[in-house]
């Protein structure tokens, strides 16, 4: 485990990992980015990934001028993923429609904790207060709330959010546990 993995940066950095397309809510979180900038909030928003509506993503950093807090990474590597991950004081997710998001289990698995919405299994995961923040979804008011708390916090509550978001991970979604689940019934 290297120290990153330990403990988060201290700058106000937030990664959001995924397809750019509208049902992971990358529109609302450059609208939450705008109302950060507008309170005079310092932060850098990094979105990972590449889809369908990067070019709208685009054209709202270029209307509001967001460019010097927001950068679009376009298709990156699971390597990359990581790296954004671990240069990263939150993952942010703020979709409206999930099962339960690999990205968060691997930002828990690296001790980040997350901020993200109430929809489908992520609740049954993700503990607000404990591993992060949830918020609802399309409640652009609650995301700002969140990622202002987030950024405001000391870097040791960050790092005791994000050791609490690894042993949660792991104890329900750790492979070799899982696997030892499996074999007896593979076996019968």
């Amino acid at each position: 485990m290297t120290t990153s993995e330990r403990s988060p940066p201290s700058p106000a950095r937030l990664v959001c990992v995924g397809r750019l397309c509208e049902q992971k809510g990358q529109l609302l979180l450059l609208e939450a980015a705008r109302r950060l900038r507008d309170q005079n909030r310092t932060f850098e928003l990094v979105l990972a990934g590449d889809g369908e509506m990067r070019g709208v993503l685009e054209a709202f950093i270029d209307r509001y001028a967001l460019a010097d807090h927001v950068t679009i990474t376009g298709w990156i590597s699971s390597d990359e993923v990581r790296t954004q991950i671990l240069a990263a004081r939150a993952l942010v997710l703020p979709s409206f429609a999930e099962g339960l998001p690999v990205v968060i289990m691997e930002a828990m698995a690296l001790r980040r904790p997350v901020i993200t919405t109430y929809i489908a299994g992520i609740p049954e995961l993700v503990q607000s207060g404990e591993h992060g923040w949830l918020v609802p979804a399309g409640d652009v008011e609650a995301l700002t709330a969140a990622m202002s708390e987030c950024l405001e916090d000391n870097p040791s509550r960050i790092a005791a959010l994000g050791a609490a978001a690894r042993r949660r991970v792991l104890a329900r979604h750790d492979i070799d546990t899982e696997v030892r689940k499996l074999i007896p019934l593979f076996e019968t």
